[in-house]
C-alpha cells in the first residue's frame, strides 16, 4: 500500500479519528502505481442552518491521473467510510481503464501536475462568494482523454489544453447525462 498524509481539523479526539481513517484506507486494494501523494483531508464545516457537517476527501495522484472522492455527512465515520469506498471503485475503475488503454497503446497522459496545485480559501465570512482558487499547469490532451479524467475526478467539469489546437477548453456533463464541450471562438 502507499502511504497517506491525514489532514484532520475540528475532531474532539484527533488522534482516534486519524487511526481509524489509516485503519479503513488500509482495507484498500493494493494500489500498483507509482504514487506521487495521497492526502486524506477530514473537516468540520458549520452550518448557519443549525449543526456540523463533515467533509471527507480522499486525493491519489499518480503520474497520468488524479483519483479524488469525497463526501460530506453529518456523521463523521459515515463520511470517512463513504470517501474510502468511493476510491476503492476510483482504483478499480482506473486500473481496467488503464489495462484497456495499455492494450490500445494508448497515448499517456503524462503528469497532472499534483505538486503543482495552489490553493487558496478565505476564511472571511463576509467576504466575496470566491472562497477557493486553484492553480496547476495544463498537460495536453484530447476530448476523450479529459472525460475520462473528468469521470475519474467525479466533477461536473474538467479544464484542459485541446493536444491539437493547443486552446485551452472545458468538458462539462449536461443535465441529461451527455457532453458538452466550450471552446475559444
Amino acid at each position: 500500500m502507499f502511504d497517506v498524509r491525514i489532514h484532520v481539523q475540528g475532531a474532539d479526539n484527533p488522534g482516534a479519528v486519524t487511526d481509524y481513517i489509516e485503519e479503513r484506507v488500509s482495507r484498500l486494494e493494493r494500489f500498483n502505481e507509482r504514487v506521487i501523494s495521497s492526502v486524506f483531508e477530514l473537516r468540520s464545516e458549520h452550518h448557519r442552518s443549525g449543526g456540523d457537517e463533515w467533509i471527507a476527501q480522499f486525493t491519489v495522484s499518480t503520474p497520468g491521473r488524479i483519483l479524488r472522492s469525497e463526501m460530506r455527512d453529518r456523521d463523521q465515520r459515515h463520511a470517512i467510510d463513504v470517501a474510502v469506498e468511493k476510491m476503492r471503485k476510483q482504483v478499480r475503475r482506473f486500473h481496467s481503464r488503464k489495462i484497456r488503454r495499455s492494450r490500445r497503446d494508448a497515448v499517456n497522459l503524462g503528469r497532472l501536475a499534483a505538486d503543482h496545485v495552489v490553493e487558496t480559501e478565505s476564511d472571511d465570512e463576509d467576504s466575496a462568494p470566491l472562497v477557493r482558487t486553484k492553480r496547476f499547469e495544463f498537460q495536453p490532451m484530447d476530448v476523450d482523454e479529459a472525460i475520462e479524467q473528468m469521470e475519474l475526478l467525479e466533477h461536473d467539469f474538467f479544464v484542459y489544453r485541446d493536444r491539437d489546437s493547443g486552446n485551452t477548453q472545458v468538458v462539462y456533463r449536461r443535465n441529461d447525462g451527455a457532453y458538452g464541450l466550450i471552446q475559444p471562438a
